[in-house]
C-alpha cells in the first residue's frame, strides 16, 4: 500500500483538518492524536472518490450504486479487501414489508491472486484472510461497508484510510437515497402517462357518449318498425309462404336487431351510471343473471353447475350494472358451446385477503392464447355470424374497474374459457 505520509503531494489534506469532519465511534487518545497529525491524505484518493460520487449510477438501482462504490474504492485500495454486504429497502408502497422479503447480496473485490482471502468460516467477516477487517454502517440495519487489510492504519479512526472510507461510507449512503428518488419519480412519471392515457379515453368516451345518444335516437324508432313489421311479414305469409321470401324477411329482420344491439351496447359503453352503490349480495345478483339468460341457456341445451361458498360477505356494487357483467358472461359462454350441449360453471369462494371471488367457465371453444390481452378492447370480437358487437366485454371490464373490481380471462383446463371476477368485500 502506498504510503500517507508524503509532504509533496500538492492539495493533500492534513489530519488535524480532517479531525473537525470524521465523527469516530472510538475515543482516539492525545498521543495517538498526535500521530495522526503527522499523516497526509493521499490527493489521489480523494480525486478519484470525487470522481465515483459523481458518476454513480443512480438510475441503474440501488444496486448498481453499491457495486460501483465498492469498485472504486478497490481501486483506490488496490491492495485490500473491499466489499459491501447489500439489503435492498422495500418499496414505498408494500404495507406490509415482512411479506416482501428481499435477499441479501455481497459485493467482494480483493487483488489479483488473492480470491482465497476473501474465503473463510467466519460468518462475521467477508475477508477473513486478512488480519483487519473494518465494517461500517451505511445505513443501519442494512447495507455495511467492509475493508480488510494487512495495515495496522486500519485500526486508527483518523487515519488517512479511514478518512477516505468514511467518505466512501457518506457517498454511498448518498448514493442509495438518489437512487430511490429516481426509482420513485421514474414510477411516478409511468403512473401519469398511465393517467394521461385513461385521461384521453375519457374524454374519447364522452365524444362517443354524446355521439350514441344521437345515433340511439335516429335509429331506433325506425328500427324497432322494421323488426316489428318483418315479424309481421313473416306471420302472414305462413306455413305455405314461399321460403325465399321468408328467408329474406328472416335476415332482414335479423340484421336490424343487431343493429338496435349494436346501438344499446354502444350507449352501454359510453354512458355514466346514475346507479347509486348499496350492499349486494353477489349470489343473488348471480342468480337474477342466470334467470335472465334463461333462454339462452336452454337454446344451447347448456347445464349449469352451481358451486357456491356458503356466509359470503357482500359487495358494495350496483346491482344493475353487477347482473349486466354476469348476463354478457354468460350469453358469450352459451355461444362458445358445442351444439350438442354444454357446460356452464358457476363458483364463488372467499380469498384470503378477503375479497369475494366468482369464476365463470365453460367447455366450449375457448380463448385462442393471442386474444387473452384483446378481448377486452373496445370492439373486439371473434365471432363471425354478426352475433357480437365487440362491445360485451368492453363494458363488463368498464362496470368491474367502477366497482374497484378486478377479472382477468383464462383457458380453461378443460379446453374452454374462464373468467375469473374479483370484488373487495362491502363489509
Amino acid at each position: 500500500m502506498a504510503q500517507s505520509n508524503k509532504d509533496d503531494h500538492q492539495g493533500a489534506f492534513s489530519a488535524g483538518s480532517e479531525e473537525r469532519v470524521t465523527v469516530s465511534s472510538v475515543p482516539i487518545s492525545r498521543e495517538s492524536r498526535v500521530a495522526v497529525a503527522s499523516l497526509r491524505v493521499e490527493a489521489a484518493w480523494l480525486d478519484r472518490l470525487v470522481v465515483a460520487a459523481c458518476e454513480m449510477p443512480v438510475a441503474s438501482g440501488e444496486a448498481a450504486v453499491v457495486e460501483f462504490l465498492v469498485r472504486a474504492l478497490s481501486e483506490i485500495f488496490p491492495e485490500c479487501g473491499v466489499g459491501a454486504c447489500f439489503v435492498p429497502q422495500p418499496p414505498p408502497s408494500a404495507s406490509t414489508p415482512d411479506l416482501h422479503p428481499t435477499e441479501q447480496r455481497l459485493f467482494k473485490y480483493v487483488p489479483e491472486g488473492e480470491e482465497r482471502r476473501a474465503v473463510g468460516m467466519d460468518p462475521t467477516r467477508l475477508f477473513p484472510g486478512y488480519q483487519f477487517e473494518r465494517v461500517l454502517d451505511v445505513e443501519a440495519g442494512a447495507t455495511t461497508l467492509h475493508l480488510a487489510s494487512d495495515d495496522p492504519q486500519l485500526e486508527v479512526d483518523g487515519s488517512p484510510m479511514m478518512h477516505v472510507v468514511r467518505r466512501g461510507v457518506l457517498a454511498m449512503s448518498r448514493g442509495l437515497a438518489f437512487a430511490r428518488v429516481h426509482a420513485r419519480a421514474t414510477a411516478d412519471a409511468r403512473e401519469l402517462r398511465a393517467l394521461s392515457s385513461h385521461m384521453m379515453q375519457a374524454e374519447k368516451l364522452a365524444s362517443l357518449g354524446q355521439l350514441a345518444a344521437g345515433v340511439v335516437h335516429e335509429l331506433n324508432n325506425p328500427l324497432t318498425s322494421i323488426v316489428a313489421y318483418t315479424d309481421w311479414l313473416i306471420r302472414k305469409q305462413g306455413p305455405s309462404g314461399d321460403p325465399d321470401s321468408i328467408e329474406r324477411l328472416r335476415r332482414i329482420g335479423e340484421s336490424s336487431t343487431r343493429i338496435l344491439r349494436f346501438t344499446r351496447d354502444l350507449v352501454a359503453y359510453a354512458r355514466p351510471s346514475s346507479e347509486v352503490p348499496v350492499l349486494v349480495a353477489i349470489h343473488n345478483v348471480i342468480e337474477q343473471a342466470l334467470a335472465f339468460c334463461e333462454h339462452v341457456i336452454a337454446e344451447h341445451g347448456a347445464n349449469v353447475e352451481r358451486v357456491f361458498a356458503d356466509q359470503l360477505p357482500p359487495v358494495r356494487g350496483m346491482p344493475e350494472q353487477l347482473a349486466q357483467v354476469f348476463v354478457n358472461l354468460f350469453t358469450n359462454a352459451c355461444h362458445a358451446m358445442p351444439e350438442t350441449g354444454g357446460r356452464l360453471g358457476v363458483s364463488s369462494t372467499l380469498a384470503p385477503d378477503g375479497r369475494v371471488v366468482v369464476a365463470v367457465e365453460d367447455n366450449g371453444h375457448g380463448i385462442a392464447g393471442e386474444h387473452l390481452t384483446s378481448i377486452f378492447t373496445p370492439f373486439f370480437t371473434t365471432k363471425g355470424d354478426g352475433r357480437g358487437t365487440g362491445l360485451g366485454l368492453s363494458i363488463v371490464r368498464n362496470i368491474m374497474d367502477n366497482h374497484s373490481a378486478e377479472i382477468r380471462a383464462e383457458r380453461s383446463p378443460e379446453g374452454g374459457a374462464r373468467f375469473v371476477l374479483m370484488f373487495p368485500s362491502g363489509t
